[in-house]
Parts: C-alpha cells; structure tokens; sequence
C-alpha cells in the first residue's frame, strides 16, 4: 500500500460505515429502449445510497510503470471498499500496441478499444500524450486539470466522497439485456449523459513491470465495450424521488467481434487478436456525467448475468 493510502487511514472509519450499505430500490416496471419518468416519491429516504467513484486507469501493456497504478488503484479499493469502482484503458500507439508477428509470443494480445481511443484522442482527455500511467477521478478537473498522476488519486478520491449524492443507479440484466433504473435524491438541473460499458476481470495476459516482461499478468477492470453513450433524459431539471428507466440490448459474440473488427481495420498495428472474452467474468459499469463539465455525479458496477 503508498504511502498515500497510509495518510488516510485515520478516515478509514468514517467511509467504512458507509462502504457496507448497499444500494437498494424498490422494483419498478422494465421500459424497453427509452427513459420514462415513472413518478415522484417523496421524501426519499437517502440513507442506503452510498457515494460511489470511478477511477480510470489509462494504462498500456507495454508501460513499465503502469503494474504499480494498478496496485494503487487496489489499495484504495481496500480501503474505502465498493464505492471505489475502477476501469482500466489500454490506450497509445507506444504502449498499447501488440508486438509484431516475429516476436511472438510477447504482447500480442491487443487490448485496445474503439471507446478507449475516442476517450483518449486530443479533442477530448488527451491523457496517453502525458504519459503513462495516469487516471482521471470521476473526470474532475477538466478540462485543464484532470490528467491525475498515480500519487494524486487519493486526494482526489478523499475530495469526491465529501461530496453530495444526487442520484442512486441500480442495474439489472439477463443475458439479452441490461436495464439501468436511476432515483433523483436532490433537486438538480444540467444536461447529463449515462454510459453504460463492459469491463472483464482476470485476463491473463503479458504485462511490462519494470525490466521485466511478465506472461501471466492478471489484468483487471479492462473496458471490453460501451453499449450506450448518450443523452440520460430529454428534460434538464431534476426534482426529488423521480425515477427513470433505460433497458438496453446487447449479444455478447457481436460486441466480441467488434472489437476484432477494430484492431484489424482501424487501431493502429492492430492484429485482430482482441477476442477471447470469458463472459463469466464480466462487469457491468453505469455513470451518469455532466455533459459541460464531464463530472462523474453516481456510477454503479454489477456483474454481468450471462
């Protein structure tokens, strides 16, 4: 564990309590395809809502120095348990592009994403062209402050949980559809996106750490796809207790082929070795965002029912 996390263990306590509650609704009505304001409850009882964070992880399975953002990324899971919710984003042409052919078997595996790299070109995050490891922090800061070295995580992390949570995301799927339910606990107005994605846990794969080239790596927390990025409601004014729906489709082996599809036509020196999925360890990942400000509000994580 850094030192960082060390420096926070005295507050450990008071985000324990609350890292235990879990985040409960009571069942409503699945409403195919769009949003649908299904009433107002008041007053909402607030107190099994638990602040929740993403930290994203842009990293590269040549980095030699991002295994040690990983584990920091760990440790502060450890200490403020499931309102920590990591991603990590393969991303850059240096240290996320597989190895040619003639050195297999080192790094051939190409881990990046369509999203990832839209998330990571100059016109948006711009974090690779920094370097790497570095993470954003439910994307506070942007757009001039959000590129966050691995020591300043903790900070970050420390600042956004003393904040206020506006809103509860449940998530709920099958193995053909994933249905995201979102409360209003405070009256807020904006224009807000939700994303829904796909992580896997437990690759086993080649990983750079330091000098050494290790081949049974265990990557985690690694963004497979997005299934939906867009607009959360029509409406940009919010009040208390008001609930809405979104119930989104998907078929595993078609998104697994896109992202085959993605490395041997458009990543750059892509090989097509992208698939491989194991659909037993997939996540689900939900957050809502401020559209202007790119501000993660609420993310929630679920694994994937397949």
């Amino acid at each position: 564990m850094s030192h960082q996390v060390f420096r926070v263990m005295k507050k450990k306590f008071k985000y324990c309590l609350f890292a235990c509650i879990l985040l409960a609704f009571h069942s409503c009505d699945v409403i195919d395809g769009n949003y649908m304001n299904s009433g107002v409850t008041n007053p909402v009882d607030t107190s099994n809502v638990v602040k929740k964070l993403l930290i994203e992880d842009f990293t590269g399975h040549t980095c030699p120095n991002c295994p040690a953002a990983a584990t920091e990324l760990e440790a502060i899971h450890n200490l403020y348990g499931e309102q920590i919710i990591g991603m990590a984003i393969h991303v850059s042409n240096t240290f996320a592009r597989p190895y040619p052919e003639s050195q297999a078997p080192k790094f051939q595996y190409d881990f990046r994403t369509e999203w990832g790299d839209n998330w990571d070109a100059s016109n948006l995050f711009d974090i690779s062209n920094s370097g790497l490891p570095k993470g954003m922090v439910n994307r506070i800061g942007y757009p001039n402050e959000h590129k966050l070295g691995v020591s300043e995580w903790l900070s970050a992390v420390d600042l956004e949980l003393s904040k206020n949570v506006d809103l509860g995301i449940k998530i709920e799927s099958n193995s053909t559809k994933i249905t995201i339910s979102t409360r209003i606990l405070s009256n807020i107005s904006g224009n807000y996106n939700l994303v829904v994605c796909l992580t896997e846990n437990e690759i086993i794969n080649w990983q750079k750490d330091g000098s050494d080239n290790i081949e049974d790596y265990e990557h985690n927390h690694v963004l497979r796809t997005v299934l939906y990025d867009g607009e959360f409601s029509s409406s940009n004014s919010f009040s208390i207790g008001n609930k809405y729906e979104k119930t989104i489709d998907y078929n595993l082996a078609d998104l697994e082929q896109y992202n085959v599809d993605y490395s041997t036509n458009d990543a750059f020196m892509g090989n097509g070795i992208a698939g491989g999925w194991n659909y037993n360890n997939l996540q689900i990942i939900a957050y809502i965002y401020d559209a202007n400000t790119k501000e993660i509000l609420q993310v929630e994580e679920k694994h994937l029912n397949h």
